[in-house]
Parts: C-alpha cells; structure tokens; sequence
C-alpha cells in the first residue's frame, strides 16, 4: 500500500507540473564574440557577429528550476590573414535553468544560471577556395592559396548567467564551448603540386551576450 502511494504521487507530480509550470515566450537577440581557434596560425584575435530568434521556458514555481529553448539564426566567423570567413548557422540550444526567487525583489529582479547542449547546422556558403586534393597543376596553385571550412554541424555546450528584470526583461552573459572540432583550413602558399597536405582542424569558443523580452 504504501509503495502504491508513492506511485500515485509521482504520477501525480508529473501530471500537475506541466499545469503549475510557469511558461514564457519571446524574442532573443545578442552579439558573438568569437575567440581564436585553435592550431591555425595568422589569426586575429576574435571575430564579433550577432544571432536572433524566438525562445520558450518552462519553469516550475517554488522550485525554481526549468528549461529553456531557442531556435537562432547566428552569423560567427573567424578573421586569417586579413579574410574572414562567416559562418551563418541554425543554433538550437537548450538550457536547464535555475532561477533565484528573493521575496522581497523577486517582482524586479530574478537572478539565474543556465547551462545545456547547443545543437548548430550550418547554412549557406561553408567551403571557401578549392582543397587540396582538387589542385592538378601548378596554375591551379596559383589560384589556390588557401582552402577553409565550416563543419555542416556541431555539438557544444553553453555555461550562462543572468537576471529577469521586471519579469519581461532578460539579459544573459554565456559561455560557448565547442565539443568537437567546427572548421579546417588549409595554406597553400609555397607548396608543390606532389605535396601531401593535411588540412588543421580547430575548434572555436564564443561569448555571447544577449537581451530577450518576454510576453
């Protein structure tokens, strides 16, 4: 009987969490600031671009802990030698958050952490110049100085904090860690045709500041 109850209550807190859950909706945009990727030489220091997109969170009253999701168009690069290369993407990240309810300013400001998978798939252009193994002859060389691009998808995970200000206003500092390698580049500069050349591949970490309204 009493392993029948606990039964029951469990059931019954997943049945009334999706009703007692608080659920908001809004608009999120915000700049990137990419750092250097990794093992390629000639890099600047970081390149800026900015994302945007719709969000949804969940959040259960009292508890305080929820989940958070958004759909971004992001614009991300990387500067070598003078070119940059911009990388426009689908981000999908997911965050499980925390927020602090103070009682005595909870209705102005509401602190949280955040932290969750983000899911990204590269669009439009992703390959610039022409790869190594495609150069046949010493004029194609010449034409061919450099070979970049952006993996079709990657894994990474965001680390973030922010407030809730005035329970429509969110403002979010975070903190994005590539999982795997999220580009390759190759120079061709000075090399022979019969060379065996391997591209680098490197990983890119971004900060990212964003402001959201929610309705």
């Amino acid at each position: 009987m009493r392993n029948l109850t606990k039964v029951l209550f469990i059931i019954l807190l997943f049945v009334a969490t999706p009703v007692a859950a608080q659920f908001d909706y809004g608009i999120k945009a915000g700049v990137n600031f990419s750092e250097r990727p990794t093992n390629i030489k000639g890099l600047k220091e970081g390149h800026t671009g900015w994302y945007a997109g719709p969000m949804v969170k969940f959040i259960i009253p009292v508890v305080g802990l929820g989940i958070e999701g958004n759909a971004l168009y992001s614009n991300s690069g990387v500067t070598i030698n003078e070119e940059t290369f911009t990388r426009h993407s689908i981000d999908i990240p997911v965050y499980l958050r925390y927020e602090l309810s103070i009682p005595a300013v909870k209705r102005i400001i509401k602190p949280y952490i955040a932290v969750g998978p983000q899911f990204g798939f590269t669009v439009g252009e992703k390959e610039f110049g022409k790869k190594i193994e495609e150069i046949s002859s010493a004029e194609d060389l010449k034409e061919a100085t450099r070979f970049f691009k952006f993996n079709d998808s990657n894994i990474s995970l965001n680390i973030g904090i922010g407030v809730v200000l005035l329970k429509h206003l969110q403002v979010q500092a975070n903190y994005n860690i590539a999982l795997g390698n999220t580009s390759e580049y190759s120079d061709l500069k000075n090399i022979n045709v019969s060379e065996k050349i391997e591209s680098i591949k490197s990983k890119t970490n971004i900060w990212q500041l964003s402001l959201a309204y929610l309705f």
